[in-house]
């Protein structure tokens, strides 16, 4: 029974392009940075919508994204390092944004600096993607997301 049902966990997962990026970063041979998001109503089951659905690590944009309008995206309010290898990307949902059922997040980033090939400078992709249960955003609710990447 959906209703009765104990909701999933949120899961979160760097995309194959974060993780590849991550690790050219780590190896010196480009810049990136954390720069946008994007919120959607994908992310969970629409038959049990306290269950979420798998993240296809392959994915370049989010399930359904419904704030920013494809392909605009919102810049990220903070970013903080608790920790050497911790980094909270903080995202924040004005009263009027987004005011929707919201299942899903997607954190993008941009190269910023690649000698061995710099027509990338500049490229936007999907960095990390989280899915949760169905979450409701009403007219009058600030949310501020707080997505924390640890490598």
């Amino acid at each position: 029974m959906p209703f009765t049902d104990l909701p999933d966990n949120i899961v979160a997962t760097l995309t194959d392009a974060g993780r590849h990026a991550l690790a050219r970063s780590t190896a010196g041979e480009i810049a990136f940075q954390a720069t946008s998001f994007a919120v959607g109503r994908g992310g969970y089951n629409m038959a049990n919508p306290v269950k979420i659905v798998a993240i296809d690590p392959g994915n370049t944009t989010l399930d359904d994204q419904f704030f920013p309008v494809f392909p605009t995206l919102q810049p990220i309010t903070d970013i903080e390092r608790p920790y050497p290898q911790t980094i909270v990307f903080n995202c924040r949902l004005a009263s009027t944004d987004a005011v929707a059922g919201l299942g899903e997040i997607g954190i993008w980033a941009t190269y910023l600096w690649s000698p061995g090939n710099p027509s990338e400078v500049g490229t936007t992709f999907l960095f990390a993607a989280a899915h949760f249960p169905l979450s409701t955003k009403t007219l009058r609710q600030v949310v501020v997301y707080r997505v924390i990447v640890q490598f």
